[in-house]
């Protein structure tokens, strides 16, 4: 298969694949569209099963802030139910559901503050400059957040929307690529009590319990959720035999809503996570006892993340207000050995103990400090105004303290006492009206006009290496004003149907890196430029077949300008920051059907061609034009199986439900921006199979069962020894859940 798909990806070229795609998804959307099945578009609401008919669940979305139905949205959302995440290891779901989502691609290096994605391409390629340089954007229930804290624990989420395409206007100043969404359940006043405890193969273990419902009936409903998680990776620690990674995780989610009168309510919500982790970032591509490492010590992890948001929200008579208001604080510690004994031992040429100390004398310790203030107040239509519109104001502020003590043995780069303080104040207005040309037509513009400010201040003291200045200080400042927006046109052939086509531009925000490479040689920190790009894309989504198939598809073109790439000397223990522009276009297709009673099956396929361009000759970062942005696949999707047997029939209690899923990542996938080495395709099988009665349940699950051996990313620190780092192995448990 992966043969197949490296040579399908290679011969295709980008006019013949998009105008072929566009072809076919248009042509079986309209034809769906305007079959026997087309209802009158003044109707509302999904058309009536014929009687004994199995029709699929309608999903209502956020994807324009506001909750509607999936096929009135002209935007490509990948989505990612709980069924969905309850499939994947819980301690790393924020970034392996990322295999959920064809064209979302999430580059693990082992520490989760560092996890960062790519949407159709477009994200922060190499390495995260800061947590506000994120390109694609993170938000939870609609309001921003830090990348850093992008990776939380999905405890009690109703869903994690990926929005593919800029999502500046209505999400934010950093959502040039899309944004991650992650929606927590609410506080809707329904009775849900739960506790669900579950133990697995390599230590793997979760309990949760989870109440919400109603306090004071009209007056205040409630919902909170506890989590403690944990697990054992099966990548051993040559020095000290530690089975890595090990996670230890508490999580809790809660959110109260009061209902200050018939038409007024307040929303006050807080997530909490205390993350023990010991890991590392890369090992030594099929060194001895692959997968094994050889560390003083594990890369150790800690992270304290508190977020909280408070939302007011009225309803006037033709329109709605509400007001936002977030607090998030992220306190983050590190600590890593600098030498693993069995990648310098292959480039050094000596016993992988050489490179071992007692005192870790090649160690790293770091601390990661951001406290976050947003706030928004939006105006927008009723629900069902024949006029849709939004605008609003928003800002977003963060104060991000580095500090770091580096000790090495090769070169002077990773010598002293670093320390950064950035600053990010960001100010914006935006708008958005769906205005209908006639009663199938709508054209919606949309316009976010913004102030971006980011201040570094950095020091440096020497611990007295060879080749470092004694001391240096350094500030550096970059202001930019910034427009990003775009227009959507839609067409409705029927109440089920939508087709669309958008031109938008992205924009992610100048800045610094928050680590100074060059202030030991008494250098300033080099900024930046604001990054934009322009994304063509046409696509759509119907039912069929009495509603009981969907399909969803889009073709993308996107034209990037200044992205932001990190590129590493892993010898000299040195990068360099550059502003590259590259090409990116695809496809994404999804279906979801009910085969018949109980039986449902689901597939999603992606497809992006990227590659560098305008690339100067000789450029230092090792990239050139025509070559491969790194981490992003080519291929990409998923496909499943779910039955629930009813046992009445057959005089017993209860049902069976069982599911399947095989995910694959194919085709061309390089490690790095200089298109070394590629990684290894990849296909994950995971399954779960259970008995469910009315308040209880028993199952027992496989992540990927047949153990196969994923790489999530890679570096290269020479053409000879290659470096990666791979994704968790098989892992086989039961678990129970009791509802009261």
């Amino acid at each position: 298969m992966a043969r197949a798909s490296r040579t399908l990806a290679q011969r295709a070229n980008a006019p013949t694949l998009l105008s072929g795609i566009t072809v076919i998804v248009s042509g079986a959307l309209l034809l769906a569209g305007s079959g026997a099945g087309a209802r009158a578009q003044g109707e509302t609401g999904p058309a009536p099963a014929p009687p004994g008919a199995i029709a699929l669940d309608v999903i209502e979305v956020t994807a324009r802030r506001s909750e509607e139905p999936l096929t009135n949205v002209p935007v490509s959302v990948g989505l990612v139910l709980p069924r969905e995440i309850a499939m994947e290891a819980p301690t790393n779901a924020a970034v392996d559901i990322s295999r959920n989502v064809p064209n979302y691609s999430v580059t693990d290096v082992g520490n989760p503050l560092f996890a960062f994605g790519a949407i159709r391409g477009i994200g922060t390629l190499s390495f995260p400059q800061n947590p506000f340089d994120s390109t694609i954007g993170y938000a939870l229930g609609g309001s921003p957040i830090s990348m850093y804290a992008g990776s939380q624990q999905l405890l009690d989420v109703a869903r994690v929307e990926v929005l593919r395409g800029p999502q500046n206007v209505l999400f934010g100043r950093s959502s040039e690529g899309g944004t991650v969404n992650i929606v927590p359940a609410e506080a809707d006043g329904v009775r849900d009590i739960r506790v669900r405890g579950e133990v697995g193969s390599n230590g793997n273990y979760l309990t949760d319990l989870i109440v919400g419902g109603t306090i004071v009936p009209g007056v205040v409903n409630g919902r909170a959720a506890v989590r403690f998680v944990g697990n054992h990776g099966d990548v051993t620690n040559l020095i000290g035999g530690q089975a890595l990674p090990s996670n230890e995780i508490g999580a809790a989610r809660g959110a109260l809503r009061f209902f200050l009168g018939e038409r007024t309510t307040v929303t006050v919500s807080g997530f909490y996570e205390r993350n023990r982790s010991d890991t590392f970032n890369y090992i030594l591509r099929d060194g001895p006892g692959y997968p094994a490492t050889a560390l003083d010590a594990p890369l150790g992890f800690k992270r304290n993340l508190a977020l909280g948001n408070i939302e007011v929200k009225h309803e006037f008579d033709s329109f709605d207000l509400t007001g936002t208001f977030g607090v998030q604080n992220i306190q983050a510690k590190m600590r890593s050995d600098n030498t693993d004994g069995l990648i310098y031992s292959q480039l050094i040429g000596l016993p992988f103990g050489a490179f071992s100390s007692p005192t870790c004398s090649d160690c790293t310790r770091y601390s990661f400090d951001e406290r976050v203030y947003s706030g928004e107040i939006r105006a927008s239509s009723k629900p069902n105004a024949p006029l849709r519109w939004i605008a609003g104001l928003s800002m977003y502020s963060s104060r991000f303290d580095q500090g770091g003590v580096n000790r090495s043995s090769f070169g002077p780069t990773q010598n002293g006492l670093y320390d950064a303080k950035l600053k990010l104040d960001s100010y914006s207005a935006f708008a958005e009206a769906g205005i209908p040309l006639d009663e199938r037509w709508t054209l919606t513009p949309g316009v976010r006009l913004g102030y971006d400010t980011i201040s570094r201040a950095g020091s440096y003291l020497s611990n007295g290496a060879a080749g470092t200045v004694p001391s240096f200080n350094e500030f550096g400042k970059v202001s930019d004003p910034f427009v990003a927006g775009g227009a959507t046109l839609s067409y409705k052939p029927n109440e089920g149907s939508l087709l669309y086509g958008s031109v938008k531009r992205g924009y992610s925000s100048a800045g610094f890196p928050y680590f100074n490479i060059y202030s030991v040689f008494g250098q300033p920190a080099p900024s930046y430029p604001a990054s934009y790009a322009w994304t063509y894309e046409l696509g759509g989504r119907t039912t069929v077949l009495d509603d009981r198939v969907s399909l969803d598809g889009a073709v993308f073109y996107n034209d990037v300008s200044d992205g932001h790439v990190n590129s590493f000397d892993l010898l000299a223990n040195t990068f360099v920051i550059a502003a590259l522009d590259y090409r990116t276009y695809g496809f994404e297709l999804s279906t979801r059907a009910k085969i018949a009673d109980g039986w449902s099956a689901y597939g999603k396929l992606g497809y992006v061609h990227a590659t560098f361009a305008n690339v100067p000759v000789a450029d230092t970062t090792g990239a050139r034009n025509g070559a491969r942005l790194p981490g992003v696949p080519t291929w990409s999707g998923v496909v499943g199986l779910e039955n629930r047997l009813a046992l009445e029939p057959y005089g017993l209690k209860g049902n069976l439900v069982s599911s399947a899923e095989l995910q694959f990542v194919g085709g061309p996938r390089t490690a790095d921006i200089a298109n070394t080495f590629d990684l290894r395709p990849y296909r994950i099988v995971n399954a779960r199979f259970g008995w469910e009665g009315e308040s209880f349940k028993v199952y027992g699950f496989a992540r990927n069962l047949f153990d196969a051996s994923i790489e999530l990313a890679g570096t290269a620190f020479s053409p000879q020894v290659l470096a990666v780092t791979p994704g968790l192995g098989r892992v086989i448990g039961i678990g129970a859940e009791m509802s009261f």
